[in-house]
């Protein structure tokens, strides 16, 4: 005898809240995205995952455009994440080196959706969707039955809670011996982030293989780095803090005679204690807007360090492919505009948000600038002005 999908679904749910996780290999797919991953979920917080394959046409655009992306997908292929909730590790083999970030880093492909190891929803299928049969089908000696879903309202407010649902239908294929999805397709709804990223009306299909249900006994595995692994430990603070604490010379001044707030910016420092290395980001905005009312205000981001990150080595690549040297003296610097990239990557893209940056490197310190809602000779002079600060401080 057949369930009706309502009982089939209350199955789904009581399964679901009843597994202490699973170990799977995970498969995202929309377009020309596709990630690949060995993702292994016990409880609502552990979470660990391997890449295998990360191929992600927004995260390649976001990096031509801006040069700002931490980890682009070839340099996450291999890379282990694993998250507690409140510490996310991230270990790359290839270089021995280990950084444990404050809060949840997955690199979930599509901005605004959770999509790796997700399967919660389940746990209230009949209380949050409207479900229609699609019946069943076998491949194989497996059951898989179909069932089409879409949230029976799109936004949800409680009196100390509000759910905006991101899909506006689904359909999903559940294994009829196990209760597990085989695979999840949706297109997301017109007003949640995802849409803007890959269109109303495409459609995300995730799918899972290799699936082994853990038990309540499964041990959670909290990551360890290896004894001879280099750490970063990465803290949040102002722009003074990361000057005070990083191993290196970091002169503000230049920063407020240019008109940036240099106190109150929020930085992200990464640091190796042990070998007195680091390197960070700092967003600085300008103390006062531009003058005229319809133009961008005016704010830098900074990236030094002492210690090359990925990111470093990648614009560092970029500046000496396609940097300009300073018109005004000789002094190491290189000037970059990205307007011309933006034209490139987005003919006919409205190019005065494109960044306008500089590079220079000085005593082993790697010094990044990228400016919006600046001229490409401000970014000079206060790179020039930087540069000559640090030369004095040294």
């Amino acid at each position: 005898m057949i369930l009706s999908v309502a009982e089939f679904a209350r199955l789904v749910s009581t399964a679901s809240k009843e597994r202490a996780g699973f170990e799977a290999t995970q498969v995202i797919e929309s377009g020309g995205l596709r990630i690949e991953a060995v993702v292994r979920r016990l409880g609502l917080r552990s979470i660990h995952i391997e890449y295998k394959t990360y191929q992600s046409p927004w995260t390649e655009l976001e990096e031509a455009l801006s040069g700002q992306v931490e980890f682009v997908g070839k340099e996450l292929c291999g890379y282990t994440v694993q998250c507690d909730g409140h510490v996310t590790w991230i270990y790359d083999p290839s270089t021995n080196v280990a950084i444990r970030k404050l809060g949840s880093h997955l690199f979930d492909p599509i901005p605004g959706l959770a999509t790796l190891g997700e399967l919660t929803f389940l746990e209230t299928l009949t209380q949050d969707f409207l479900l229609r049969d699609l019946e069943e089908e076998r491949t194989g000696e497996r059951v898989i039955r179909r069932i089409a879903l879409k949230p029976k309202q799109p936004y949800r407010s409680q009196l100390l809670s509000a759910v905006t649902f991101p899909i506006r239908k689904a359909t999903i294929d559940f294994d009829t011996e196990t209760l597990f999805p085989e695979t999840i397709s949706f297109v997301p709804s017109p007003e949640s982030p995802a849409a803007s990223i890959i269109g109303p009306d495409s459609t995300i299909r995730i799918s899972y293989k290799n699936v082994r249900v853990l038990e309540n006994t499964e041990p959670a595995n909290p990551f360890t780095p290896p004894t001879d692994a280099r750490i970063f430990e990465e803290s949040r603070g102002s722009v003074q803090d990361l000057a005070d604490l990083a191993p290196f010379s970091m002169p503000l001044s230049p920063l407020l005679d240019h008109g940036f707030e240099a106190g109150e910016g929020a930085a992200l420092l990464s640091i190796d204690a042990k070998n007195d290395r680091a390197y960070a980001t700092a967003q600085l905005p300008a103390t006062n807007d531009s003058a005229a009312p319809d133009a961008p205000s005016a704010r830098l981001t900074l990236t030094i360090g002492n210690y090359v990150s990925r990111n470093m080595a990648r614009r560092r690549s970029t500046f000496s492919e396609m940097g300009k040297p300073p018109t005004q003296d000789s002094l190491p610097l290189k000037l970059l505009d990205r307007s011309e990239l933006w034209k490139q990557r987005l003919p006919g893209i409205d190019t005065q948000h494109a960044p306008v940056e500089a590079f220079f490197e000085k005593d082993d310190v790697l010094w990044f600038l990228s400016g919006t809602g600046m001229e490409l000779d401000s970014m000079e002079a206060l790179a020039r002005d930087l540069f000559q600060a640090e030369d004095e401080a040294t």
